[in-house]
Formats: structure tokens, sequence, C-alpha cells
């Protein structure tokens, strides 16, 4: 699986409630400073960690963007329905 980051101008508290009020059939794990999305599956789907940045930047996120197996599309979609959720909060570069 592949993983694409993007940085977020919300603090990671905020992003977590944005993802868990608009994205269904996720699981949530907070892991060390970051918090991981799992499909009901199980499958990683996302990571979301606080950085520190002087550039607005406030969060990061960690989303799947490919698949090993046509199996597992499903997780893709699903991490798509993650990073949209948040988009429009996306630091522009």
């Amino acid at each position: 699986m592949s993983f694409e980051t993007i940085s977020l101008r919300l603090e990671k508290a905020d992003v977590h409630r944005i993802i868990t009020e608009d994205v269904e059939g996720l699981r949530s794990k907070r892991v060390d400073d970051s918090i991981e999305y799992r499909g009901n599956d199980g499958m990683l789907l996302a990571v979301l960690s606080d950085i520190d940045s002087n550039d607005g930047a406030e969060s990061t996120l960690r989303y799947q963007t490919s698949i090993l197996t046509p199996p597992l599309a499903h997780g893709r979609t699903k991490a798509r329905e993650i990073r949209d959720a948040v988009a429009e909060y996306r630091k522009s570069r």
C-alpha cells in the first residue's frame, strides 16, 4: 500500500471530530501521539498527527492512495472519504 500526506490548518482534535462525524464505518485508535483510522475490516486507512510548523499547518493526515490487490479497493475508497472530509482545511503550498 502507498500513502500520501497532506498538511492541514486545523488542530488534530478538530480534524478528528470532523472525520468521525463525516465518515461512517471507521474505527479510530490513539497510537503514541497520532490517531489511526481503520476500516471495520481492520485495514489501516489513515493516520492523523500533530505537527510543529511555522507555515500555518497544525496537523498532517497520511491516507492510503494505492492497494495491493483488487479486494482491498474498498480501503482506498474509504481513505479518500477521510481525505475529502477535511480537504477544505488543507494548507495551501
